[in-house]
């Protein structure tokens, strides 16, 4: 059962979400690949460093980095994934499933597991800004993170208790 045969509106946040989840996908790849590589390439990522006034610790802080932004993408992928298994009900006309709830609260708890991941984030990369010559960030915390998780955690209750009442409906009917 289908609300509209092609809903221009949900084919393009389809793409849209297809896209994210393929710039997180290689978001995650290459930090993950990059996080070896420095240590790799230790002694002219070392030099590099020295160049920017860096200390030595700062090795350790980049592959922390890596790690840590690898992890993000890959929640960000997941995040964007369940999204648009979510935008596909809504074409398919039943948005209201227990998947769907399962999803929106699945999101909620990514979007809490990336705002944990960027205290350390957040901070090695202060540390790094203080100790090196040309690094400059605006990474900070804010609450906007927490917000959308509970918001999500919100909608994921409404998910749940609309597709009770559907059920009930129905088996009054």
């Amino acid at each position: 059962m289908s609300l509209k045969p092609k809903d221009p509106l949900l084919a393009a946040v389809r793409v849209v979400l297809f896209i994210a989840m393929g710039a997180m996908a290689v978001a995650s790849a290459a930090t993950l690949i990059a996080a070896p590589a420095i240590v790799l390439y230790r002694d002219a990522v070392l030099a590099q460093l020295a160049a920017d006034g860096a200390p030595a610790e700062a090795l350790g802080a980049l592959v922390a980095i890596m790690a840590l932004v690898s992890l993000c993408a890959a929640l960000g992928f997941l995040f964007f994934r369940h999204m648009y298994r979510i935008v596909g009900t809504v074409g398919e006309g039943d948005p209201f499933i227990p998947a769907n709830a399962r999803r929106l609260s699945a999101m909620g708890w990514i979007v809490v597991a990336v705002n944990v991941a960027s205290i350390p984030l957040v901070s090695i990369l202060r540390w790094l800004e203080s100790v090196t010559e040309h690094l400059h960030t605006d990474a900070g915390h804010d609450i906007d993170g927490l917000l959308l998780a509970l918001v999500l955690f919100i909608l994921a209750r409404v998910f749940r208790e609309g597709t009770r009442l559907r059920d009930e409906v129905e088996g009054t009917v």
